[in-house]
């Protein structure tokens, strides 16, 4: 296996639909020797808002007790679009496992956001174990990164 990015603790959360996915993928990072905080929900049988379990993961992260996460929802959309609301996020949405190094590589993403509706287990954790081991490049890849942090939305 490759070297991990992080010691900390992988952040995960999941609305009602992807609670099984979210299940599935906590115990495949507990195997794998990860920490996991689970940020909610525990139960498939009440709707919830995935909006919610976006910001907690965001919150994990900002309060510097996670350096990735891993939000699920149906279709990984309002993980993603919730969790780029706030600057310090680089929430991707994966439709491939190709994507996963893409993502870490060119765009330092720090969560990752799934779509229990259209991805399977397997691809699932395929596409994990690359986001958490596939470090980000430098040159011109830090340069964007830097640019994305500076960019500022009250100047429109």
């Amino acid at each position: 296996m490759t070297d991990r990015l992080t010691r900390k603790p992988i952040a995960i959360a999941a609305d009602h639909r992807g609670v099984a996915l979210k299940a599935r993928l906590t115990a495949w990072l507990e195997t794998e020797g990860y920490a996991v905080k689970d940020c909610g929900t525990g139960s498939a049988a009440e709707r919830v808002d995935a909006m919610d379990y976006a910001v907690a993961l965001v919150t994990e992260i900002k309060q510097g007790r996670s350096d990735f996460a891993v939000g699920i929802c149906g279709s990984g959309q309002m993980m993603a679009i919730a969790a780029n609301r706030f600057p310090f996020i680089r929430a991707t949405l994966l439709h491939t496992v190709e994507e996963a190094a893409s993502a870490r590589q060119h765009g330092d993403a720090n969560l990752l956001a799934l779509g229990a509706d259209t991805l399977d287990g397997t691809t699932a954790e395929q596409m994990l174990r690359l986001f958490l081991t596939t470090p980000a490049l430098g040159d011109r890849y830090a340069e964007r990164r830097e640019r994305l942090a500076r960019l500022d939305p009250s100047a429109l």
